[in-house]
């Protein structure tokens, strides 16, 4: 297929990573790292079910990465399913992308509410601060 499936895989299990990044961080400060293990544990599982195992989009025709499952919408999922949304991209451009524009789209909604709780939870925190 070429680097450009390479460079979507990689772009897509990054962008999908970033928010997991904040999250598990938050987890480790509020509850140990051994919570944030656990969760992240729990969340590789969740990742490998919600794209339906190894091979599932060769054997059965499906674009894994694609397919609106309950699972797809867990944030846990989204670096599994948007690495593999890198290389079904490719494989059938035509199929994979209205599915593709709507998880990108309901991905950077989820993804800015996210970031907007967490800069009112750092300006909670932060207020009384006058050291600036």
């Amino acid at each position: 297929l070429g680097p450009a499936p390479l460079a979507a895989t990689w772009a897509g299990i990054v962008l999908g990573s970033l928010p997991l990044y904040a999250l598990g961080l938050g987890v480790a400060l509020r509850l140990g790292h051994n919570a944030a293990i656990g969760a992240g544990a729990a969340g590789m599982l969740l990742a490998f079910f919600s794209v339906g195992g190894l091979a599932h989009g060769l054997m059965t025709g499906e674009l894994t990465g694609a397919l609106a499952t309950p699972l797809s919408w867990v944030p846990l999922a989204w670096p599994a399913r948007l690495g593999s949304l890198g290389v079904e991209v490719f494989i059938d451009a035509a199929r994979a992308a209205g599915p593709l524009l709507t998880t990108a789209l309901v991905g950077l909604v989820l993804t800015l509410a996210a970031a907007a709780v967490l800069i009112a939870w750092f300006c909670r925190f932060e207020d009384g601060r006058a050291d600036e």
